[in-house]
């Protein structure tokens, strides 16, 4: 007896992300990798891409820094939100678990 599978097409395909998308992050919001700086005395968070440097406040920078300890995925920044993505191991999510650390604006240096 001949194979009689479904041969209709998927009614949508998946967008695969671009470079500049994290995994779980909307199309509009770009994010880069960076490597952020954080010291933990003044609660500051240290952020440079290409187009500039910047330094942030943040409240729990500790937060921040065992997030990063733990991270399994280059660290994202979103200049326009003001946004660092960190993933992180997490049992049962293949992909690990997204943190977001919203940053306050530029820290008076």
């Amino acid at each position: 007896m001949p194979y009689q599978g479904d041969t209709t097409p998927a009614a949508s395909t998946p967008k695969t992300p671009s470079i500049l998308e994290a995994p779980g992050t909307p199309a509009k919001t770009p994010t880069v990798p960076v490597i952020p700086a954080v010291d933990l005395f003044l609660g500051t968070v240290t952020i440079t891409t290409k187009a500039r440097t910047g330094k942030f406040a943040y409240p729990e920078p500790q937060l921040i820094a065992q997030a990063l300890a733990k991270a399994i995925l280059p660290t994202r920044w979103c200049e326009a939100s003001r946004t660092l993505t960190v993933t992180v191991a997490a049992v049962g999510k293949r992909a690990g678990l997204q943190r977001h650390f919203t940053l306050s604006r530029d820290h008076p240096s």
